[in-house]
């Protein structure tokens, strides 16, 4: 389901500038869509300047989101593979995958969430996308 989810919606890229642009980056496939509103990429930077890096969930992984009402037109998934990572405020260790998920109400996701939580349970997964350098490469991961 989570390769389905995420058709048309994985980056790959080698470098980003920043953590900011790392969340933009991972923004776009859904933004083109209009899954979601500028408003919801809006919501995610406020939210990290606020409470920190709460969307680092795993060494290596984040997932930016923010609230249904802050801009989410439908339940969505897109994934943003850094080839070099990048790294966040105060963080000692980069982050390659950045998962940004985005939920138009409290239960939608849940399935997507699902999927999600056994790639990220799997380490030798996660090293696996870490070493892919394409998006067909990643998409066969993702199977």
């Amino acid at each position: 389901m989570l390769e389905k989810e995420l058709e048309g919606k994985i980056v790959v890229v080698d470098q980003v500038k920043d953590w900011k642009e790392a969340i933009r980056k991972v923004a776009e496939p859904l933004l083109k869509r209009g899954e979601i509103e500028n408003s919801y990429v809006d919501a995610i930077f406020n939210k990290i300047e606020k409470m920190g890096n709460y969307i680092i969930i795993e060494p290596k992984i984040a997932m930016p989101h923010a609230r249904p009402e802050d801009g989410v037109n439908k339940t969505c998934i897109s994934l943003l593979k850094i080839n070099e990572g990048v790294l966040f405020d105060g963080e000692d260790e980069k982050v390659y995958l950045i998962f940004m998920l985005a939920a138009s109400d409290n239960s939608s996701h849940i399935d997507i969430l699902k999927d999600l939580m056994n790639i990220i349970d799997d380490e030798d997964q996660i090293e696996k996308l870490i070493l892919a350098k394409s998006i067909e490469e990643t998409k066969k991961l993702l199977k």
